[in-house]
C-alpha cells in the first residue's frame, strides 16, 4: 500500500466530526468519528468551544490514518467539508479566540433582528428594492423588496458579538482581530493562513453571489468592519497550502474545501443545472443546482455550490433547521431510542390519528420565515398513544421537506425528476418514502448516506490528480442504491394540508 494514493475527506458537522480515508477506487480504507458538544449558556444560544473542536478534528484525522494502516506521507490530499454560518473571532497575533463559535442555530440576535426589521432603514431598503426592480426588472431587486432579517444571518450575530464582547471590539479598533467561519478557523489552525472558501462565506450573508464579492452594502448598513474578513479563495487548488508537519507527523496538502451542502451536492454527482439532492441531518436541506444565482420570493437562498477556476456553480437552497433537534428531543422525552429505527413502528399505524407536530424549536423557515414560531403538538386526545405522537413527529420531517420542494417547483415552474437523498435521518425508510409520496419525485438513496466527506474528498483528489475528471468520480459511486417512488395507493395530501394549517397556528408565538 505504500506506493498507492489516498485521499482524506474531513466532514466537520454540527453534531459530528468525521474523517474518512479513501483509496484510488473510492473505497473506504479507514475512518474515525466523534461527537461535537454544543453548549447552551442561555436559552436560545448555541455555541461550540473552538479549541475543543480543533482537538477533535486532529483526533479523528490521526485515528483514521492509523486505522487505514497508513502514515501521513501516504496521503496525497485532504479535503474539508464544514458546517456553515458558524463563526468565531480571534486575535491576529496570538490566535486566542474572543468568544466561542456561535452556531448557525443560535438565536441570541433575535432582539437585534426585530429592531432592524422594524426600522426605517430596512423599510427604506425594501422600498428601494421594489423601485429598482420596477426600473431594471432584475429578480434580485424584487427579492430585496421583501427582505427580512433573521437570527441565522451571520451579520446579526456578528453585530451582537461586537456589541457584547468588549475585548473583540477593542481588538477590531486596534486592527488585531480576525473573523472566520469553521472553514477559516480550521485552515488557520492547520496552516496559519487567514482565508475562506467561497461556498462557505457565501452562506453567511456577508458575500454577494450575484457580484462574487463581499456585500459592501451589508458592511455599510450594519457598520461591520471589513478589515477583519478573510481572503476569499476558490474551492479547489494549491492556495490552501498544507498542514503544519507537527499536526499529523508530515505535511499533508489541502486541495479542497467546501461548505457541507456543497460537498453533499458534489458527492451526489449533482454537477448540472436542475440536478437536486436532499440532506436529512442536523438540519434538512433541498439544494438544486442552478446556472446563475436564484433570486427567490419564496425564501429560497441563492448560494455558491463551488468555484473551480472560471467555473462557478450555484445552488438554490431551502432549509429546515430543526431536524437534528427534533431527533434529540424525541429521544429525550422517551418517544424513541433512535429515529432511524422507528420506520417499522410508525408504518404499523394507519395514521397519526389526527395528531400533528410542528417542528418550530428555532422558528419556521421557508416559506413561512417566522423566527417567533413555536414547536408543539396539536390534535391530542385522551386516547392518543405514544406511537401516534411519534408518527406525528416523524411525519413532520417529511412534511417540512415537501413544503420546501413544493416552494421551489412552484416558484421556478420546474419539475424535479429525481432527487438524491443523504444524511443520517435518510436511513429511515418511512421518512424517505413519505417525501417521495408527497412530492411525486423519485428519491434515490445511495448505499452510503454520508456523502459530504466523499464529495470534498473527490474534489481534493481531482485537485491532486488522483482522479482525472468528474465522470470518473461518478463511476466510482455507481453502486445501486434504494429508489423510492410515489405509491399509487397513497392518499396523504389531505394530511399534509392539515399540517400546513397547524403550522400557521404556531406562528407569531414567541413575540415578547
Amino acid at each position: 500500500m505504500s506506493g498507492a494514493q489516498f485521499v482524506i475527506g474531513l466532514d466537520v458537522g454540527t453534531s459530528t466530526v468525521r474523517s474518512i480515508v479513501y483509496d484510488v477506487h473510492g473505497q473506504v480504507v479507514g475512518s474515525a468519528s466523534t461527537t461535537v458538544e454544543t453548549i447552551s449558556p442561555q436559552p436560545g444560544w448555541s455555541e461550540i468551544e473552538p479549541e475543543q473542536l480543533w482537538e477533535k478534528v486532529v483526533e479523528v484525522l490521526r485515528l483514521s490514518i492509523s486505522k487505514a494502516g497508513l502514515t501521513a506521507q501516504q496521503i496525497s490530499s485532504l479535503g474539508i467539508s464544514c458546517q456553515r454560518a458558524t463563526f468565531t473571532c480571534w486575535h491576529k497575533e496570538t490566535g486566542q479566540y474572543f468568544h466561542n463559535l456561535i452556531t448557525w442555530q443560535d438565536l441570541r440576535a433575535d432582539r437585534i433582528v426585530k429592531e432592524w426589521n422594524n426600522s426605517f432603514t430596512m423599510k427604506g431598503l425594501r422600498l428601494g428594492g421594489k423601485l429598482l426592480h420596477w426600473i431594471t426588472r432584475q429578480a434580485r431587486y424584487k427579492a430585496a423588496g421583501i427582505l427580512r432579517l433573521h437570527p441565522g444571518m451571520v451579520p446579526m450575530r456578528l453585530l451582537w458579538a461586537l456589541d457584547n464582547v468588549p475585548t473583540l471590539r477593542k481588538a477590531v479598533e486596534a486592527g488585531e482581530a480576525m473573523f472566520g467561519c469553521v472553514d477559516s478557523w480550521l485552515l488557520y489552525k492547520l496552516t496559519g493562513k487567514h482565508i475562506t472558501e467561497v461556498s462557505n462565506i457565501a452562506a453567511t450573508g456577508l458575500f454577494d453571489p450575484f457580484t462574487m464579492q463581499y456585500a459592501g452594502w451589508a458592511f455599510t448598513l450594519f457598520s461591520l468592519p471589513l478589515s477583519i474578513m478573510p481572503e476569499v479563495v476558490d474551492s479547489c487548488g494549491e492556495h490552501f497550502g498544507s498542514t503544519k508537519p507537527d499536526i499529523l507527523g508530515q505535511s499533508v496538502p489541502i486541495r479542497a474545501v467546501l461548505a457541507d451542502q456543497s460537498a453533499s451536492a458534489f458527492g451526489s454527482s449533482c454537477y448540472r443545472p436542475g440536478s437536486a439532492k436532499i440532506t436529512l441531518g442536523t438540519g434538512s436541506f433541498l439544494d438544486v443546482v442552478t446556472a446563475r444565482p436564484h433570486a427567490s420570493m419564496a425564501g429560497l437562498i441563492p448560494l455558491i455550490g463551488w468555484k473551480i477556476g472560471t467555473e462557478t456553480t450555484f445552488l438554490a437552497e431551502g432549509s429546515v433547521h430543526d431536524t437534528g433537534v427534533i431527533v434529540c428531543w424525541a429521544k429525550s422525552v422517551g418517544l424513541c431510542d433512535n429515529i432511524e429505527d422507528t420506520s417499522q413502528t410508525v408504518s404499523a399505524l394507519p395514521s397519526s390519528n389526527g395528531v400533528y407536530f410542528v417542528p418550530g424549536f428555532h422558528g419556521l423557515q421557508a416559506p413561512v420565515l417566522d423566527s417567533t414560531a413555536s414547536a408543539g403538538f396539536i390534535g391530542l386526545r385522551l386516547d392518543t398513544t405514544r406511537d401516534e405522537m411519534l408518527r406525528a413527529v416523524v411525519e413532520s420531517i417529511a412534511f417540512s421537506m415537501m413544503r420546501v420542494v413544493e416552494g421551489f417547483m412552484s416558484e421556478t415552474g420546474s419539475k424535479l425528476e429525481v432527487i438524491v437523498v443523504d444524511g443520517g435521518v435518510a436511513r429511515n425508510d418511512f421518512i424517505v418514502q413519505m417525501i417521495a409520496d408527497l412530492t411525486g419525485v423519485d428519491l434515490i438513496r445511495p448505499p452510503s448516506v454520508e456523502v459530504s466527506a466523499w464529495g470534498v474528498a473527490g474534489l481534493a483528489g481531482l485537485g491532486a490528480g488522483v482522479w482525472g475528471d468528474r465522470e470518473q468520480l461518478a463511476k466510482l459511486r455507481e453502486e445501486e442504491g434504494d429508489t423510492f417512488t410515489r405509491r399509487k395507493e397513497w392518499g396523504g395530501m389531505e394530511e399534509y394540508g392539515r399540517w400546513v394549517e397547524a403550522c400557521q397556528r404556531f406562528t407569531r408565538w414567541n413575540t415578547t
